[in-house]
């Protein structure tokens, strides 16, 4: 009874009974790192950004030149071709002579010996422009049922034709111990007595436009002669063009 009065005391701030177990301290919880491909990526410093910039400006500024340098080329190119109208030159065979056929029968084969000078006429068609031609290279042969038989090949000096102009275009080709089926020399043979034996020529040359006494640069073209008989070049009447092969030429 003597414990009933007795005031109770207030327990300080921060005490602690010692009779209670200590509480246990929790470490801060730790924030999950995030794997690298999802961070967000570091800002490039302004130093990078310019120069990257820079970079940007001179590629554009190339591409503008570039687009305003093939606009120019055009526009020269078409007021040219208007202006001067230019045309591939054309050409023709106007002669073939045989000085030399011979075909030899043996008991390892037949044979064939043959020399042939071609003339073939050059024109220039253009009344603005000249034309500047490289050294001509050509082959000649003759036409057969069996394939065509080969006489060998000839060069011509080049040359340059002024407007409106021609020239002649003269080649020898020699062909030395051809063999050839006996039934192939059989045929010649006869065909050469009957004058009905026919000639192909291809010729391939470089050719360019003069303008006031310059030459453009080249191109190579392939000019190919259908074939033709002597008794066809004996008569009076012209020969067909020549084809000439542009792309040909050049592959």
């Amino acid at each position: 009874m003597g414990d009933v009065g007795k005031p109770v005391l207030q327990k300080p701030p921060g005490y602690r009974d010692p009779s209670m177990p200590a509480a246990t301290v929790r470490p801060p919880l730790k924030k999950p790192q995030l794997p690298p491909a999802l961070r967000h990526p570091v800002k490039p410093s302004r130093r990078h950004r310019t120069g990257r910039s820079c970079c940007c400006r001179l590629c554009c500024c190339l591409i503008l030149l570039i687009i305003v340098f093939i606009v120019l080329f055009a526009a020269v190119a078409g007021f040219g071709y208007l202006w001067f109208h230019p045309h591939l030159p054309s050409f023709r065979i106007e002669n073939v002579t045989v000085p030399v056929f011979k075909i030899t029968s043996r008991s390892d084969g037949t044979f064939l010996d043959a020399t042939v000078a071609v003339k073939i006429q050059a024109d220039n068609p253009n009344s603005k422009l000249g034309l500047s031609y490289r050294a001509v290279e050509g082959k000649v042969a003759l036409a057969d049922e069996d394939g065509e038989v080969d006489l060998g090949t000839g060069s011509s000096a080049g040359f340059t034709l002024g407007k409106k102009n021609s020239t002649a275009v003269r080649m020898t080709t020699v062909a030395k111990g051809v063999l050839v089926d006996d039934s192939v020399g059989a045929r010649l043979n006869s065909r050469y007595k009957s004058k009905e034996i026919l000639f192909t020529v291809e010729m391939r040359m470089k050719v360019g436009f003069v303008i006031n006494g310059k030459s453009t640069p080249r191109f190579p073209i392939r000019v190919k002669c259908a074939a033709v008989s002597l008794k066809q070049i004996g008569s009076a009447r012209p020969l067909p063009k020549c084809d000439i092969d542009f792309f040909n030429g050049i592959f």
